[in-house]
């Protein structure tokens, strides 16, 4: 079957059957970062670089998410195969996430609109395993949207290059 003729992924995110296993893939393993350089400042008299920027104009380095530098735009249908199965894994993933932080979101509500109620010298305490399940599920959402529209590229070139062909 040509590539022309596969189903597309739908739109809609639907809940796999079985319950997810955390699994971490080798794209995920972050590496040791080095410490950033320190730029000493100049010296009284001294004058800064021709190029030097004046401290606090300078632009901050946009940080790239490592998804997108793992998974470039696909170029063999075994490449394809490849983000399809990463695609799959870490979607029951997230789905369980996703249950576990909309139900704690709909918890913490409850007990926000109840602390509403209670004199003001009652106060609470942010849960930060919860904290660490919505960035895991954020991350998830990011990079399962990334992998699924370098997925569908493939698809739109490929049966562009098909039509093209015939």
């Amino acid at each position: 079957m040509g590539p022309c003729n596969r189903m597309p992924f739908p739109c809609v995110l639907k809940a796999p059957p079985a319950r997810a296993r955390h699994i971490i893939f080798e794209d995920e393993v972050m590496p040791a970062r080095r410490p950033p350089r320190r730029v000493l400042p100049a010296e009284d008299g001294e004058k800064l670089g021709a190029g030097s920027v004046p401290p606090g104009l300078a632009t901050q380095p946009r940080t790239v998410p490592d998804y997108v530098v793992k998974y470039p735009a696909i170029r063999s249908p075994r490449q394809r195969e490849g983000y399809k199965g990463v695609f799959q894994d870490q979607l029951a993933e997230y789905m369980e996430l996703l249950g576990e932080v909309r139900t704690a979101r709909r918890r913490l509500g409850e007990l926000d609109a109840a602390m509403h109620r209670l004199p003001r010298q009652a106060t609470s305490r942010t849960d930060l395993a919860f904290l660490e399940k919505q960035q895991r599920c954020e991350y998830l959402k990011k990079k399962l949207t990334h992998i699924k529209a370098r997925i569908q590229e493939y698809d739109r070139n490929a049966c562009d290059a098909h039509d093209a062909c015939t």
